[in-house]
Parts: C-alpha cells; structure tokens; sequence
C-alpha cells in the first residue's frame, strides 16, 4: 500500500537525525518511544492492511504472552522497584515492537522514496562529520579535540546505517558498493573497536558472499572462522582487557567483565530458571532505579557502578538477558535462529546481505553497547524487517506464479 510506504518514509526521514545523528543537539530523550507510540497507533490504524501470515501472527501472539508473563513475575518476586519494573519494560519490548510492525506492515518504497530516505542519510552523515572537525560538542560531548580524536560510538552507528541503506537503495553497480564501503570505512574514525570488527564484517559480505551460506559446510565454519580471527585481531586490546584480562582479575578491576559474570550467576545459579526480572539488572532502568542487586552483589564498590557515577551501570546488552534467566536466554536464541531461517529465504542476495548484516551488528554491538534497546538500535531492526519482507514478498509472489501456471495448465 502507497500509504504505508509513504509513511515510513517520512518516519525514517525523522528518526534518522533526531535519533542517531543528532541526538546531542536535539537534546529530546523521549524522541525513539514517541516515533515507536507513533508506529504503534499507525499499525492501529492500517491493521487491515497487516500481512496476513499465520506463523507470525503466531509469533507475535507468543512474545506478547512471554512479556505479560516476565511483567507479572517482575512484580511478584519484588527485585526492584514498580517503578522500574515500568521502565523496563517499556524499553525491552521496543526494539520488538518496531521489528514486528515494520515486518507486518511489509512497507515497499518506490525508487523516489528509496532516494529521499538515501540523501537525508547521506546528508546528516556529511553534518556530523563536518560538525566533529569544526564544533564536535554539536553532535558528541564526548568528541572534543575533532574526528579521530572523540571515540564517538554514535558516528560509528551513523556510518553503518548509512552504508547499509546507500548499498541496499542503490543500483547494484561496482561504483555504488564501493562508495558504500566508503563510507563505512570513514565510520572508522568513531575509534571504536566493534566498529572495527562491523566493517570488516560489511566488506566481507559486500565483496566475497556470492550465494547463500551453507552453515553445516566445513569450508563456511573455516570462512566464518578466519573471518572471526580477523576481527578479534584487530579489535585484541579491548577484546583482551575486556574478556580475557578483565574475566582473571578480581571484579573490583572493571565494570564491564564484572557486570558479565554478575549476569551469569544471575542467570545459572542465583535466579534460575526466569531471572532476576525486568528492571533489575544491567538495563537504564536498573541505573535510575539503582536496583538492589549492584549492593547484594558488591558492584556498588565498582568504579562505574556506584550510586554516584552509574556510568556503566546499562553499558552492555548481554548482562541484561540475566533478567530472563535460562528460559528468557532460550527465547532469544530462538527468535534470532528464526531470523536467519527467514533471512536464508530471502532470494535477492543484496537484501540476504544487508539482513546477515543487521544481525551481525546487533550481536557485536550488544557486546559493548546498549543500542539493541536504544531508538540507535531501531534502525537495525527496520533495515532487517525491510529486508525480510523483500524475500517474504518474492517467495509468495513466486509460490503465487506457480499456483497459477498449474491452473492455466
């Protein structure tokens, strides 16, 4: 339906700015859940049109009833405040809010549409990366002294989400990959070390994946191996103090490697098999709420961690998953195996790219990064609907086509 598309249009042309480009000027922290309330009565309104697909649906219906469930439990068991309990949830169902309704309402952009969404990206993109060589303040706090200088994480988002929609909007030339490639290797410049691995990963896709990828083949777990080598290489000196050093020394050492293993005793041991429940561990909820678990398991000693500088605090997605417990863990393994069937159904292997490439980036983001449920981390989940739909669109119209040769016939 032209509607829909035209809508989206215009709601990618809003988030993209406000959400991930300039969220420091815009200075807005309600920004992402009001485009998702948006999304949400738009959805409301066009229902009729919502692709009609059982095995979604059915879905859809499971993770509601999964979030009423971890709701309930939340209150009952009393970790945390209701407050943050609220909180918390309102923040974990949107990233899933915004992927089922975008898969959904299946939105298919005309040439025109493709454009205007690729040059208001392209546009911002050229902003901030004005702004950070002349007024770095503008778009990153954290990036004075100019590019190169900032460690800016969002000018790394920026530049993936460019490149993946400039490479899936545009003529499949050589010219347009490689400006593609471009740009993402200007996004290098965030200084980020999964930012590193997240190229390496686009380029690879983009100029050595010809077909679809056989996951039980010996050669694919050797590619996929020498693939995982190269980005650990290249990201060792965060990977290391991190995940190797930071898991040998004590936990008053680091935050991070500390949040880690809190979250597995969490998780195995201390909650098991639902969790500690929503807004009590590892999530912006927990921070503001300060949740009792960071005193129970002396965190509140760690610098980062404490009361007073809780700057760590909802640093990582997969501490969170301790929320959930073994069972949670089990679901979210589950939806994300279930993306990769869909995505390895897709038949346009510029969509099968781009899809491998939003998961990717949401599992090497959520080893550092929060942005799986942040409104940065939406744009992920859009591009991967999108794309899904595009192979959902082609294989019905394909199974359609055959149903009616045989009647012809």
């Amino acid at each position: 339906m032209k509607a829909i598309a035209r809508f989206y249009t215009w709601f990618w042309i809003i988030y993209f700015p406000v959400c991930i480009a300039f969220t420091v000027a815009v200075n807005f922290d309600w920004s992402d859940e009001i485009l998702t309330a948006l999304l949400l009565m738009y959805a409301v309104i066009k229902q009729r049109y919502l692709v009609k697909d059982k095995r979604r649906w059915k879905e859809i219906m499971l993770y509601i009833f999964i979030m009423i469930f971890y709701l309930t439990y939340s209150l009952t068991i009393d970790v945390t405040t209701t407050r943050g309990v609220v909180l918390d949830i309102l923040q974990q169902v949107r990233p899933y809010v915004v992927f089922y309704l975008t898969w959904m309402l299946a939105p298919q952009f005309t040439s025109l549409q493709k454009r205007r969404i690729k040059w208001v990206m392209l546009l911002s993109f050229a902003i901030y990366l004005f702004a950070l060589f002349f007024k770095p303040s503008w778009v990153d706090p954290y990036a004075e002294g100019g590019l190169g200088r900032g460690d800016s994480a969002a000018f790394g988002q920026l530049a993936l989400c460019c490149g993946m929609i400039y490479y899936l909007f545009s003529k499949q030339t050589k010219r347009h990959r490689n400006i593609a490639i471009f740009i993402m290797l200007l996004g290098l410049a965030s200084g980020k070390s999964k930012y590193f691995g997240e190229c390496i990963c686009f380029i690879a896709l983009v100029g050595f994946v010809k077909s679809k990828i056989n996951y039980t083949s010996p050669i694919t777990l050797l590619k996929v191996t020498l693939l995982a080598a190269v980005v650990i290489f290249f990201t060792w000196t965060k990977f290391n103090a991190y995940y190797v050093e930071g898991f040998e020394q004590n936990a008053e050492e680091m935050a991070r490697p500390a949040t880690y293993k809190t979250g597995l005793q969490i998780m195995f041991h201390d909650y098991v098999p639902f969790g500690s429940g929503l807004g009590s561990f590892a999530t912006a909820a927990a921070a503001k709420e300060y949740s009792p678990l960071y005193y129970e398991y002396g965190l509140s000693e760690i610098w980062g961690l404490d009361p007073s500088n809780p700057m760590f605090l909802a640093d990582a997605f997969y501490p969170t998953l301790a929320e959930y417990g073994i069972v949670g863990l089990f679901f979210f393994l589950w939806f994300w195996k279930r993306r990769l069937q869909e995505a390895n159904r897709i038949p346009d292997i510029v969509y099968y790219r781009m899809a491998l490439m939003c998961i990717l980036a949401l599992a090497l983001e959520s080893t550092a990064d929060s942005s799986y449920l942040s409104g940065k981390g939406m744009g992920y989940f859009m591009i991967l609907a999108v794309c899904l739909n595009a192979g959902f669109k082609q294989v019905r119209t394909k199974r359609d086509t055959g149903i009616l040769s045989k009647i012809d016939k």
